[in-house]
């Protein structure tokens, strides 16, 4: 049993009638195998298609021992079926893979980088080139080859051809399989190996626009859109575009200066409100120091504090450098925070003391002797905690 794929011939083919050979079940759904179909199998770096088999939806085509089995949503009642694609999918497949063939070429040309691989995915397609020292310049270069191509609208075909007729085709590399050979030809420009449907003319890409190049070791990996996805691409970008012009009141060409002009403003007051914060730390820090319980030749500060952890653990710091501090500092909020420290002359363990008062909280925590960290449940637990903690230290001889 195998399968006449009408594809083969005729690429624009989108409605088609057949018979149903062959049933099995795959991947717990029902699947159908057809004496022809138009429908493509994923594979070559190209997915499959979707559409209709009368009124079942085919939501994956494979091929097995060349035979292509449509999977579908639910099962066909009859054997005679009447086949439809779903024709922007397919139509959008043949640009991208005709794309990738002139861009691979593309590369070849004007910097001598083999493509070693090829996906087409949902929303982009890449191509893996066997270098990976090419730059913005290089990039640039090879898309402006692959868009003359596409303006010079040369011819696509494709054809099976013989071993004899393969050895002088100048193939941009060799072909995969040894029988069945079907060499896609742009024109004047590349020959390649390949099972895949493509447009019938380069004009048809429309457009190629390299988005993306990222090393992978010593391959380059490269981003592109064609035809509709770049079209769609170019709106895209154009309603940001307008967007933000909108938003800074001045026209497109000015958005980066104004971009610019912000991110100075954003730097200085983010400065200005580090040394801010760290001016009412110091200040802050100083006054708890003054008004600190003392303890023999000590000072412990125990407060719950309404500020970010971050902040509390910058006044934690603050009030440690001066000598006999021992600081046990609660961070109100929905997740209570405790974090205890002390001076380097003072030799309380404070990672035992904080799980002291954690457990006196519902709560977790520990540390090491001159720092540590945990929470409890509640602001209400956070008072339970540190009053358990201070009451501990003052009791200590």
């Amino acid at each position: 049993m195998s399968t006449e794929r009408l594809y083969i011939q005729d690429p624009y083919l989108r409605e088609f009638t057949a018979r149903v050979v062959g049933r099995q079940t795959v991947g717990g759904k029902p699947a159908v195998a057809l004496d022809r179909t138009a429908f493509y199998p994923t594979g070559g770096g190209q997915p499959n298609d979707t559409g209709t088999l009368d009124s079942a939806r085919v939501v994956d085509v494979i091929v097995a021992d060349g035979v292509v089995w449509h999977i579908l949503e639910f099962e066909l009642p009859g054997n005679d079926v009447r086949g439809i694609l779903d024709w922007s999918r397919r139509y959008d497949h043949m640009q991208q893979h005709t794309g990738q063939h002139i861009l691979s070429q593309a590369f070849v040309v004007t910097c001598e980088a083999e493509t070693v691989a090829f996906h087409m995915g949902a929303d982009a397609s890449t191509i893996d080139l066997g270098r990976a020292d090419l730059g913005p310049d290089a990039l640039a270069a090879a898309e402006a080859a692959a868009n003359a191509v596409i303006d010079a609208a040369h011819s696509v075909t494709a054809m099976f051809v013989t071993q004899e007729e393969l050895a002088q085709l100048p193939l941009r590399k060799p072909p995969k399989v040894t029988e069945a050979i079907r060499v896609v030809q742009v024109a004047g420009f590349d020959w390649s190996a390949c099972g895949g449907t493509h447009v019938a003319n380069s004009a048809q890409v429309g457009l190629i626009k390299i988005v993306g190049a990222e090393r992978r070791g010593g391959e380059l990996r490269v981003t592109f859109l064609c035809g509709g996805r770049a079209r769609a691409d170019y709106a895209r970008l154009q309603a940001l575009a307008s967007g933000l012009a909108m938003r800074f009141s001045c026209a497109q060409d000015e958005v980066p200066g104004a971009v610019e002009r912000l991110s100075t403003e954003s730097r200085a007051i983010r400065k200005d409100l580090a040394d801010l914060e760290a001016q009412w730390v110091e200040a802050t820090a100083a006054a708890w120091w003054s008004e600190a319980a003392p303890k023999s030749e000590q000072r412990v500060i125990a407060r719950a504090v309404d500020v970010p952890v971050e902040r509390a653990k910058k006044l934690a710091q603050a009030l440690r450098v001066r000598s006999g501090a021992i600081v046990m500092l609660g961070v109100l909020g929905e997740r209570p925070q405790l974090l205890f420290t002390r001076a380097d002359d003072v030799s309380l363990n404070m990672g035992d003391l904080l799980r002291t008062a954690a457990a006196a909280g519902r709560g977790r925590g520990g540390g090491r002797p001159d720092w540590a960290q945990g929470g409890v449940p509640s602001n209400e637990a956070l008072d339970v905690a540190l009053d358990a903690a201070r009451a501990r230290v003052m009791s200590d001889e």
